[in-house]
């Protein structure tokens, strides 16, 4: 709700909020609606080129384009977040005073270039951050709380009993 923006508010038939989440966007109400009530609506952000926009000297720009998104798919990005996460939990633990390029490369997150993703690692580390799991350490080195071992252990142990390896 905007601060001191009751009178505005009351004017409006309602209040809607967009919530990012990696590439997942989703679409809801918050404070009041003036109409029927829907479940939140989610999009899959991904980025485009057209021939058609282009700038002044003639290449491509690109463009952000959303696309809705089932429950099904939603509930698939979700899980693709935990396991990102979780591979980062298991590579900070496994790669102690790794930098983030060193990070990205070691879970083979990498650009279309073949630099590491550094930005990927990082929007990683900052939901760590939230959950606190991961602190940061003299600048661009990410180190484990007690939570973050915790659940590391727990991430590699149920990588192992799935057959699958981080890394």
């Amino acid at each position: 709700m905007p601060r001191g923006g009751g009178a505005f508010v009351a004017e409006m038939d309602g209040n809607l909020t967009l919530h990012k989440a990696d590439a997942v966007v989703t679409l809801h109400w918050q404070g009041k609606f003036r109409g029927v009530e829907f479940a939140p609506v989610p999009f899959m952000l991904s980025s485009a080129t057209t021939p058609t926009l282009k700038d002044s000297k003639g290449r491509t720009i690109p463009t952000v384009i959303a696309k809705a998104m089932s429950e099904r798919e939603r509930s698939e990005a979700e899980a693709n977040t935990r396991s990102d996460e979780d591979a980062l939990l298991v590579a900070i633990h496994e790669n102690a005073g790794a930098s983030l390029a060193e990070l990205a490369i070691v879970l083979g997150w990498l650009l279309k270039d073949g630099k590491p993703n550094r930005a990927q690692v990082q929007r990683c580390a900052k939901r760590l951050k939230g959950w606190k799991c991961v602190k940061d350490e003299r600048g661009s080195k990410l180190t484990l709380t007690e939570k973050g071992k915790s659940e590391a252990i727990q991430a590699k142990r149920n990588s192992d009993l799935a057959g699958s390896r981080y890394s």
